[in-house]
C-alpha cells in the first residue's frame, strides 16, 4: 500500500498494481466501523440486488409545462396511475451507469461522452417520447448520488449502481404516446452481478427463441427486450447453464448478444472482436473497451461474426455496465460445446477500465463526471 500511494505521488500511472490492491481489498474483513459516514452494510460482500436508499428523483414533463425542476421521494414509492401506457403498452426505456469512490474519497459517474444520456434519447426517439435533455439527465444522476453520498461503497468495495428510466404515465385506455411522463434516477450499491462465475460462465444458444428481431427493439434499451428473455433464461438455467446467448432471428447464423451483456472476443492473432448488427444494443463498456484496446495497439473489429467462427476464438467474455467484463468458459449450441480460454487480455482491459472509474489511473479523455460534496 506504501509501495502503491509513493508511486501516486511521484506521478506514476496505477494500474495492473492498483487493480491487484483492490483485489487484495476486497479480500479482507474490515468491520464496518471502519466507514463511520458509510451505511451499516457488509460492504465485503454486496449482491447486486435492490436495495431501497434515502431517496431517488423525479422530474415530470407535460406537453404545456415541458420537463420540470424535478423532486426527491424519500418513501421509495411511486405513485401513477394503473391505466397508463408503461404498464400497458411498455412504452418506457431505461439506462444503467454506476457512481465510484476513488481513494481519497471523492465520487465520480462513469459516463463517457455523455453516452448513457444520448442512448436514453436513442430510446425515447424509437417508443415516441420526448427527450431528456443532457444537462437535465446529468443533473438528475448527480443529484440522485449526492443525496444517497453514504451509499455509495467505499473505495475497492463495489459500486453505486444509477438507474435513469423513463415511463409514459397519463390515463388512457387507447394505444397511443402519453401526453404525460416521468423521468426517474434510483440508485443503490451493487456488487458483482454473476456470483461463483470466476472459471467462466457456461452460455446456451437459445436457438428456438429470439431476442429482438431486425428492425425491432433490439437496438435501444427498452424493458421490452428483457421481458422477451424471461423465458429462455429460466428455460437456460433449468438446463444448468448460466446465461443465454442469442442469435440473429432471421438467418440463427450469426452471434448477437448475451442475455444482459455484449459478446465480445478475442482471436488467435490478438484482435477485439464484436458482433456489428441492428438488433443489438451498443454497450457503453463495450464501446470503452474498444477504445482502450486501440489506445494499447490492438485491432478492433466491429462486424457480423458467423456461430461457425465460435471454435477459432481464443477468448470470450460478457460486457456491460452491471456485468462488467464477465468470462464465459463455454458456448453450447445443440450437441457441440465449445470451451474457452480464461481471457487474459479482456481480463486486463478490465484492469484498465476499473483504474480510471476509481480514479486510480488518469482520465484522458473526460470519462468521468465529478460529483461534488
Amino acid at each position: 500500500m506504501a509501495t502503491a500511494k509513493w508511486l501516486k505521488k511521484a506521478g506514476r500511472p496505477l494500474r495492473q498494481g492498483s487493480f491487484l490492491r483492490r483485489v487484495f481489498s476486497l479480500a479482507s474483513n474490515e468491520d464496518c466501523d471502519r466507514y463511520p459516514h458509510k451505511v451499516d452494510l457488509d460492504w465485503d460482500n454486496l449482491e447486486f440486488k435492490y436495495r431501497q436508499t434515502d431517496s431517488f428523483r423525479v422530474h415530470t414533463w407535460t406537453k404545456t409545462t415541458g420537463w420540470d425542476s424535478g423532486e426527491s421521494i424519500e418513501d421509495g414509492k411511486l405513485s401513477i396511475s394503473p391505466m397508463c401506457p408503461a404498464l400497458h403498452y411498455g412504452q418506457q426505456a431505461f439506462e444503467g451507469l454506476k457512481a465510484f469512490e476513488t481513494e481519497d474519497g471523492d465520487i465520480n459517474i462513469f459516463h463517457p461522452d455523455d453516452a448513457n444520456s444520448a442512448r436514453l434519447n436513442a430510446s425515447c426517439e424509437r417508443m415516441c417520447m420526448p427527450e431528456v435533455p443532457v444537462d437535465l439527465f446529468n443533473e438528475a444522476i448527480i443529484t440522485a448520488v449526492q443525496e444517497n453520498r453514504r451509499w455509495v461503497p467505499p473505495y475497492g468495495k463495489g459500486s453505486l449502481y444509477i438507474r435513469p428510466f423513463i415511463i409514459g404515465t397519463s390515463e388512457q385506455l387507447g394505444l397511443a404516446a402519453a401526453s404525460e411522463y416521468k423521468f426517474i434516477v434510483s440508485v443503490m450499491p451493487v456488487g458483482t452481478y454473476y456470483t461463483g462465475s470466476g472459471n467462466g460462465l457456461n452460455a446456451l444458444i437459445m436457438s428456438e427463441f429470439d431476442r429482438a428481431a431486425t428492425r425491432g427493439t433490439g437496438v435501444v434499451k427498452v424493458g421490452g427486450n428483457y421481458g422477451a428473455d424471461l423465458l429462455p433464461n429460466s428455460l437456460c438455467h433449468a438446463r444448468g447453464y448460466d446465461t443465454c446467448l442469442y442469435v440473429d432471428s432471421q438467418t440463427q447464423k450469426y452471434i448477437e448478444e448475451f442475455s444482459v451483456a455484449n459478446f465480445a472476443a478475442i482471436t488467435p492473432d490478438g484482435a477485439y472482436v464484436t458482433p456489428e448488427s441492428d438488433s443489438v444494443l451498443p454497450s457503453i463498456t463495450n464501446k470503452v473497451l474498444m477504445q482502450l484496446a486501440q489506445d494499447s495497439g490492438m485491432e478492433v473489429q466491429r462486424r457480423p461474426v458467423p456461430v461457425d467462427e465460435l471454435d477459432q476464438l481464443s477468448e470470450v467474455a460478457a460486457i456491460g455496465t452491471a456485468v462488467v467484463v464477465n468470462p464465459i468458459g463455454s458456448i453450447t449450441m445443440g450437441d457441440h460445446r465449445t470451451e474457452f480460454n480464461y481471457p487474459k487480455t479482456l481480463t486486463a482491459l478490465k484492469a484498465q477500465l476499473l483504474d480510471i472509474q476509481v480514479g486510480d489511473a488518469p482520465d484522458h479523455r473526460d470519462w468521468l463526471l465529478s460529483v461534488p460534496e
